[in-house]
């Protein structure tokens, strides 16, 4: 019997000793490894524990209608970690190469359950070819790559199925929105193989990090991607040839004088409530109309709506510019916002030389902190505030500097 106690023993010494940094780097870098292998072989231990706790029905004898619930209510685990170990319980015994390796120490659980995922859509006659091929590459593979190992093993022995996979996944294609307590709006979608690998690559693209005067982006991959997401569709309804696209997306009702007293707040169409920070962000590419109301809140007479940028001018700005104009972001044209350096609502007027381009995080930074941008000979330049350089000198994009330096 396996003696739990001495080994939990050894291990609180070893964090009690915690000198695994009096290592050379090579010895390091091995005690990792032989970490991990242990950490695997305990795994193992575990699947031949739950197995036999599963073969006495152990959990009817604790009350529990099942393995999964067991393991879940009486060792305090989380219920897609249980699952997970009662699929290693059921799907082990029919991977004979998986287990082989998985019990060696060679491969972790979650290489034996790719392993099975791949082999679960493989017609029978190469299941067992397969799997042997997988158990073999698995040690030198983590997870992810084991995962596209199983698929190309799949274009190979069954191309009809990867023609049915993808038009299984174009049937699931789906997509959810609903909004929070804040207003913030919740989107999952589902969409196909190669329009995800289309968006995938274009949101790694648009979520690389941005910095700040040489500062390290301060968002987190997650807040990159959502930044993206909102970028994309901004390009997205900027196009003038998109067929059927509303001409207004978002309206939001404010006071005059609370907009620009940075007071009050406003609230969209659908009654979300906006600050007036967001109102004036918003306000710097968008049409405003001014609408006088009565007592009950009746439109009375409406104003002529302005557009802020024209197409013209966006082309303008584009080739002054060259894309987002913020020092060392390199967002195409189409990409950015046309900004007012004087705001619009403070009566900044829509002329060139009081427009700038910036990409949607870079207009988020200009409103957020006390950046200043001038004109030079009709060129943007961004003064910073003090904390990030005491002398504020004025600071150019390089794709606009670089026409003055020949």
């Amino acid at each position: 019997m396996l003696d739990t106690k001495a080994i939990k023993d050894l291990l609180a010494a070893q964090l009690a000793a915690n000198d695994s940094y009096q290592l050379s780097e090579n010895e390091h870098l091995e005690f990792l490894s032989e970490l991990e292998a242990i950490s695997r072989l305990l795994t193992a231990v575990q699947t031949d524990a739950n197995t036999q706790a599963d073969e006495r029905v152990l959990h009817a004898t604790y009350g529990c209608k099942d393995l999964p619930m067991l393991l879940c209510n009486k060792l305090q685990i989380h219920p897609g970690e249980a699952k997970r170990r009662t699929r290693l319980v059921r799907e082990l015994p029919t991977l004979p190469n998986t287990r082989e390796a998985m019990y060696a120490g060679e491969i972790s659980g979650e290489h034996a359950l790719v392993i099975s995922d791949a082999i679960k859509r493989l017609p029978s006659e190469h299941e067992a070819g397969a799997e042997r091929v997988l158990a073999d590459v698995a040690p030198t593979l983590d997870p992810e790559f084991l995962k596209r190992a199983g698929k190309y093993v799949r274009t190979v022995v069954d191309p009809d199925g990867v023609y049915k996979d993808e038009k299984e996944a174009f049937e699931r294609r789906a997509a959810r929105m609903s909004r929070g307590n804040d207003g913030s709006l919740h989107f999952r979608t589902t969409v196909g193989p190669l329009d995800g690998e289309k968006i995938f690559n274009l949101f790694l693209a648009m979520s690389k990090p941005r910095s700040v005067d040489g500062e390290k982006d301060p968002r987190t991959f997650e807040q990159r991607l959502a930044d993206a997401f909102v970028e994309a569709m901004t390009i997205a309804m900027t196009a003038h040839d998109i067929p059927g696209l509303p001409r207004s997306l978002v309206v939001i009702t404010m006071d005059a004088d609370n907009l620009a007293n940075k007071t009050g707040c406003g609230r969209t169409d659908t009654g979300q409530p906006v600050s007036p920070d967001l109102a004036r962000h918003t306000a710097c590419d968008a049409d405003i109309a001014h609408v006088i109301l009565g007592e009950k809140g009746e439109p009375l007479a409406y104003g002529r709506g302005r557009r802020l940028a024209s197409l013209a001018q966006r082309r303008a700005l584009a080739v002054r510019d060259k894309g987002c104009a913020f020092p060392g972001c390199d967002r195409p044209p189409s990409w950015p916002e046309a900004h007012h350096v004087v705001h619009w609502i403070d009566g900044g007027p829509t002329d060139l030389d009081n427009l700038v381009l910036l990409c949607v995080y870079h207009h988020h930074v200009i409103h957020a902190q006390e950046w200043v941008i001038i004109f030079e000979h009709g060129i943007p330049s961004f003064i910073p505030p003090k904390w990030i350089d005491p002398d504020q000198t004025p600071m150019r994009n390089i794709r606009v500097d670089c026409p003055l330096m020949l």
